[in-house]
């Protein structure tokens, strides 16, 4: 993945809206919309894409491997609105 970046110059602007249009997505999707799903989903996505638009700038080197983390869902009981 990281090599599909390579180049792009992705900017901020460009990065919030993409995160925007996946908020959108999964709403369209049905994703889950507690809280603890919505957390771990958009962590995992402002990970991915804060180093994409890293990745991506003029004469970026990024590693050929490097760790991943790991986001729970699940971890907590289930948010009820009462």
């Amino acid at each position: 993945m990281l090599g599909k970046h390579l180049g792009r110059a992705i900017t901020e602007p460009q990065r919030r809206r993409w995160l925007e249009l996946m908020m959108d997505a999964a709403d369209e999707a049905g994703l889950p919309t507690d809280p603890e799903f919505r957390a771990a989903f958009v962590g995992y996505l402002e990970w991915g894409t804060r180093l994409a638009v890293s990745n991506s700038q003029p004469g970026a080197q990024p590693p050929h491997a490097a760790p991943v983390p790991h986001w729970g869902w699940g971890v907590a009981p289930p948010y009820r609105p009462s």
